[in-house]
């Protein structure tokens, strides 16, 4: 986990427990959970760091990839001591979501809740936000994240922002809703080699409709779609912010090969650091974009964070 998630994830979590006071557990959705590099994490130290609130914690991590939930919920079992609240169950061969179980631990000062929802690539906006509203009861989530975000998984200018419109509905006005993608800086050379392509009207087949949409190759010799994002993940977040609502965006990762060490990741959040300050709460531009591996783009609905 990147010292910025970190950072980022905590002051987020903060607002919301201030801002959406108990009894009721914080809820946290994680969508494109993989095995909760991020998530897992937090849900871990939550006890730790938030037990002074008296609240209880309850992640719903979705991913349509069943052997990635499946890791994780076997990990909490086995490493962390976590036991199964409703069975486990995964069915690989599902034509739409479902919940396939939780998990749960009590600690001194907290109980941590997972519910794995195992979703399908065919099911729509619609479909998803009702299946984890379903998970909490009917209602919203205080905070909804996407880390490496699934959002780029996802083929169709159109269809990313209806699904980005079912994450800001699904998350409690006055929570917190954290969508962090790759944007300008990552995948430079695949941008511009997808971008000729483009302009070349040589994609035939292929879901490559707007700049940032690429075709990367897996380690496993698979072709996977990933949209890079810019100044559209701004309007996407201007356009589902409403009155009485903070929007902006922060960098998590500038672009640096792979950290090799704690200490490469240290000296690149330091940089981070550095442009954010620089930035500020201004809207950005998209030289700002092409300085930026990672960026969050952060919705809240606390007081706190107009002032902040």
């Amino acid at each position: 986990m990147l010292t910025a998630e970190t950072v980022s994830l905590r002051r987020a979590a903060f607002r919301a427990l201030k801002s959406l006071p108990g009894p009721r557990a914080l809820v946290l959705f994680d969508f494109g959970y993989g095995t909760g590099r991020v998530t897992n994490e937090f849900a871990l130290d939550f006890p730790r760091c938030f037990g002074d609130f008296g609240r209880d914690l309850h992640v719903v991590a979705y991913d349509v990839s069943a052997v990635g939930l499946d890791k994780a919920a076997r990990k909490f079992i086995k490493e962390y001591d976590f036991d199964e609240l409703d069975p486990l169950s995964f069915d690989m061969t599902a034509e739409a979501g479902y919940v396939a179980g939780s998990v749960r631990r009590i600690f001194d000062s907290a109980t941590v809740t997972v519910t794995f929802v195992h979703g399908s690539e065919g099911d729509d906006s619609g479909f998803v936000g009702g299946l984890v509203r379903s998970v909490n009861g009917g209602g919203t989530v205080s905070m909804t994240t996407s880390w490496y975000s699934a959002l780029a998984h996802i083929p169709g200018q159109s269809r990313r922002a209806a699904f980005f419109e079912m994450l800001a509905a699904v998350t409690d006005p006055g929570g917190e809703l954290m969508v962090a993608p790759s944007v300008l800086g990552d995948l430079v050379d695949l941008q511009k080699q997808w971008r000729e392509r483009r302009l070349e009207d040589d994609v035939a087949g292929l879901p490559i409709e707007v700049g940032g949409d690429v075709i990367y190759e897996t380690e496993l010799a698979q072709s996977n779609f990933w949209h890079v994002f810019g100044p559209d993940l701004w309007q996407l977040l201007q356009e589902n912010a409403n009155l009485g609502q903070t929007a902006w965006l922060e960098a998590i990762r500038l672009p640096d090969e792979e950290f090799r060490s704690r200490a490469e990741e240290q000296a690149n959040f330091r940089r981070t650091r550095a442009f954010n300050r620089r930035i500020g709460r201004r809207p950005w531009r998209e030289d700002d974009f092409r300085e930026v591996h990672t960026a969050v783009a952060i919705r809240s609905g606390s007081p706190d964070a107009a002032v902040s």
